[in-house]
């Protein structure tokens, strides 16, 4: 049976391209009703009008509860939130600056802390509410040239799981989802050695094929819908069999 998001109202961040824009449109076709949290609107293009489009830097607290608003206002209601919007430059430990770690773990970290704090008195005012943080293999496998980034997505863990025991007395959930190498349209404004190792991805994995945006869309879909009620505080691996712990 196929996983049905019929009115279903759900905000995505970071979903000008890549993992964000794929599950907005792949929500859409279930049914869901889809804001867009956007980085840069202007630059946004969407032939679907089932997609709506609201601007929302997640470093930027005011245009968060603006876009937050924005949804109330159109829809009525808030049910799901995918805190999908990240950033990981690719910088060895050696050499990143005080400027390249807070940037990351503003993004990262409190990108996704001030995203759940903006919805979440909506969800507890309607009696419940899912939101979905978006994790990483590379925490489980450690990485070279990503110590920022894992140490921030450590930080979402935590939040989760500390997030999920506090909010589920009133009917809200909280799941992270740890992704492996995602193929996106991104890939392509990589450096050719980090385009490279992207490629060897596949050779580490249990099962062939690189992941993208519509084959990781149906989990993330399942965790939006009421399928997964009595699931919250949890952390899935989803990476074709790259970790195995």
């Amino acid at each position: 049976m196929a996983i049905d998001l019929t009115n279903k109202v759900c905000l995505i961040t970071g979903a000008d391209e890549g993992v964000g824009f794929g599950l907005a449109q792949g929500f859409v076709q279930r049914g869901a009703h889809v804001a867009a949290g956007l980085l840069k609107p202007d630059d946004f293009n969407s032939s679907d009008d089932s997609i709506f489009g609201v601007p929302m830097d997640v470093t930027d607290p005011d245009q968060i509860e603006s876009a937050v608003a924005a949804v109330i206002e159109k829809f009525g209601r808030i049910d799901v939130l995918i805190n999908n919007a990240g950033i990981y430059p690719r910088i060895p430990a050696d050499e990143v600056s005080p400027e390249d770690w807070l940037r990351v773990q503003d993004v990262n970290l409190n990108g996704t802390w001030r995203s759940s704090m903006a919805a979440l008195p909506h969800f507890k005012a309607q009696g419940g509410g899912s939101m979905i943080n978006i994790g990483s293999v590379t925490l489980r496998l450690g990485m070279a040239h990503l110590s920022h980034y894992i140490s921030s997505k450590g930080g979402v863990v935590g939040l989760t799981r500390g997030m999920a025991r506090d909010v589920g007395k009133f009917g809200v959930r909280v799941n992270c989802l740890h992704l492996g190498a995602i193929r996106t349209e991104g890939e392509s404004r990589l450096s050719p050695a980090d385009a490279a190792a992207l490629a060897e991805v596949e050779n580490l994995q249990s099962m062939p094929g690189r992941q993208d945006p519509a084959s990781i869309e149906p989990t993330f879909a399942f965790f939006a819908s009421d399928e997964s009620s009595d699931i919250t505080g949890q952390c899935l691996t989803v990476d074709r069999g790259w970790n195995h712990e």
